[in-house]
């Protein structure tokens, strides 16, 4: 009788799995080694439901599929499912700011929610206070048209009791100048998703003028790491599907814009050294921002 009762309960508890099971589909652009990392967690986050893939690069028809959700990776796959015009609850992943300013991405129907690139503008300012204890002000360099992101900048700002000082750069041809003004007044640089200013042409006179006035550049995301910039915190493919998987798990707000949950930081030791920085501990760095989000 035992052994009979052991078997249907968990009958009962395979049969709970299999009905509470969901359809995710993954749209992404092309197969690289981020979005099979991407897919490879989200599987493992998501045991029990089934992850089928759609790859736009490989020109096939749209798959024929009753998806309870759609997971799409960077613009051009949240435009082919914008362009569907579906309703099925959508989480577009790898989206920056930047991106949204795209004028195909200014309304986005109430079924899509966007997770973010960009590093949360809160952690950011908080890893810097935790690399740089007597931090009090920071500099913004932006170009025009930022407004929203400037706007989230201040509200973070405010709640970690910093001052921002913003300097619009109107021209390239005044980065260095404007860059100097705005160190001057400032006790770290920190980036934002700002491609007009943050990109392979720039970034060498950022960081020398940064440096020769004995300041850090923090951000704006993971690839300016290695080039010079001293941290930064960023979502890894498996950060990313794990904050998909909580976010479907808790109802994701309907055109929501979220920052994911989860994080990591990154580091340059050879930066911290130079700059006379005690070499960071990234895996206690993000433990104990994570900590201050109460983020488990």
């Amino acid at each position: 009788m035992r052994t009979c009762r052991h078997m249907v309960l968990l009958w009962l508890w395979l049969f709970a799995m299999y009905s509470r099971a969901d359809t995710l589909l993954v749209v992404m652009p092309a197969s690289t080694a981020l979005t099979s990392e991407f897919v490879s967690e989200l599987v493992r986050e998501r045991t029990g439901d089934q992850v089928l893939v759609h790859n736009l690069d490989s020109n096939s028809s749209s798959p024929a599929v009753k998806a309870d959700y759609i997971v799409t990776m960077g613009v051009a796959s949240l435009e082919w499912q914008l362009a569907r015009g579906e309703s099925t609850p959508t989480l577009a992943t790898y989206i920056s700011r930047s991106g949204l300013e795209e004028a195909t991405l200014q309304s986005l129907p109430a079924n899509v929610s966007v997770v973010l690139a960009n590093p949360k503008p809160e952690r950011q300012l908080r890893l810097a206070r935790m690399l740089i204890p007597r931090l009090r002000t920071a500099a913004l360099l932006h170009s025009p048209n930022k407004a929203e992101q400037i706007n989230r900048w201040e509200s973070a700002a405010g709640a970690n009791d910093v001052k921002l000082n913003m300097a619009e750069l109107t021209s390239p041809e005044n980065l260095a100048r404007t860059l100097v003004s705005a160190l001057d007044r400032s006790d770290v640089l920190m980036g934002l998703d700002d491609q007009s200013i943050y990109n392979a042409d720039n970034l060498k006179t950022i960081l020398l003028t940064s440096y020769t006035r004995n300041r850090v550049l923090i951000g704006p995301s993971a690839p300016f790491i290695a080039a010079g910039s001293l941290s930064t915190t960023f979502s890894s493919p498996a950060d990313m599907a794990r904050s998909v998987d909580y976010l479907i798990e808790h109802s994701a707000r309907p055109s929501s814009l979220e920052y994911p949950r989860f994080f990591s930081v990154l580091s340059n030791q050879q930066v911290a050294r130079s700059m006379g920085f005690a070499p960071p501990n990234d895996a206690e760095l993000a433990a104990e921002l994570a900590r201050m989000e109460n983020v488990r």
